[in-house]
């Protein structure tokens, strides 16, 4: 289940590049539940001493059950954005997912339209709140938190701007087989087993959200993940390769069957890239190969040049999915990483949010 934990459960002031920061920086933090019928949802309101925006950023997590902080191998991405917009003159809200922290329900059963009623409840809440005066709101949505930014943000009025962070735009079902090619191409696995492997998983996520022929795909999944151990483990023995082949398929059987995945499974966000009406961000990272470049740029862009918006697209040569200067880019690396953001990455968000025209 860890292999794929980022694919599926697989992202100061404003003139000054981002730098670590602790609590000791913070000035105004407040702690908010929100109620969303009969679950909490508990986060964190973090309130500069001046304001250089009239706006509220509300950031949203990456797949897989995230606190508010987002944290990653000791790196807290959220919450290092929500202090560095603090010292922006920029007001932010990170929140727990669901199941997660302070936050009540059940992740593993919530669907993507769950996370879009969360986010409503949330721009809801501060929207007639007595103590605040957030009239409109920003979403900063990191990976599959991009997905549900651009999903809320059509036809919602009180939704300023979106920042999409690593953010799909392709459904979710090609970044898993994309990121399963990957990974077995980067270790020169023969061409024909990788695509057997691929298309295994293409047709037992399908035949599991279906419920249809799952028996007769559990079989090509096991045939193909033998036949992959075996290219990539020559010594292996008859009794090994029987078990690693029974506790893949258990897995994925678990994960493909989960509603915080198959809801997420075949939605196309490019449809919703298409009907926005506010200005957007995009940040890609050169070495991102959870969300690759290639994959999803340029779909992005032609959605967003029907939509006829206004967007503004930033590449960080050396940014992984997390935007830290990466060697490699690669899940292994993560934990050796400085606990910081690429050179230019939070001007280049601060700088785009206080613009009050974007033209």
């Amino acid at each position: 289940m860890k292999k794929y934990c980022l694919m599926m459960l697989l992202f100061m002031s404003a003139i000054a590049q981002a730098k670590n920061v602790n609590s000791e920086s913070i000035s105004v933090e407040k702690e908010i539940s929100i109620k969303n019928n009969s679950l909490i949802i508990a986060g964190t309101l973090l309130i500069p001493d001046e304001l250089n925006s009239d706006s509220l950023v509300i950031l949203l997590t990456g797949s897989g059950p995230q606190d508010r902080n987002e944290t990653l191998d000791g790196f807290s991405v959220f919450k290092e954005i929500s202090v560095n917009l603090q010292l922006g003159g920029v007001a932010s809200f990170r929140f727990d997912d669901r199941g997660v922290g302070s936050s009540t329900g059940n992740f593993n059963a919530s669907t993507l339209d769950d996370h879009v009623s969360d986010v409503k409840k949330i721009i809801e809440f501060f929207k007639h709140h007595n103590d605040y005066n957030f009239k409109k709101f920003i979403l900063l949505g990191h990976s599959q938190g991009g997905i549900v930014a651009a999903k809320t943000a059509v036809n919602n009025n009180d939704i300023q701007k979106i920042v999409l962070m690593g953010a799909p735009s392709v459904p979710l079902v090609d970044i898993v087989l994309y990121q399963i090619r990957q990974e077995y191409m980067a270790k020169e696995v023969a061409v024909s087993a990788v695509e057997a492997l691929v298309s295994a998983h293409n047709e037992l996520m399908w035949s599991i959200s279906m419920n249809k022929k799952v028996a007769l795909k559990t079989k090509k999944f096991n045939e193909a993940t033998k036949q992959i151990l075996k290219l990539t483990n020559k010594n292996i023995t008859s009794e090994a390769l029987n078990k690693q082949v029974n506790d893949s398929y258990k897995e994925y059987e678990i994960i493909y069957s989960l509603p915080s995945l198959t809801s997420f499974l075949y939605h196309d966000s490019a449809t919703d890239y298409e009907k926005l009406d506010i200005p957007v961000l995009a940040f890609f990272g050169g070495k991102d190969y959870q969300v690759s470049i290639e994959q999803n740029k340029d779909i992005m862009e032609k959605a967003l040049l029907k939509s006829e918006t206004n967007f503004h697209f930033v590449t960080f040569d050396n940014a992984n999915h997390y935007f830290q200067k990466a060697e490699t880019g690669l899940r292994n690396e993560y934990i050796k990483l400085d606990k910081a953001f690429v050179n230019g990455f939070m001007k280049e968000l601060i700088s785009w949010i206080t613009l009050k025209q974007h033209f």
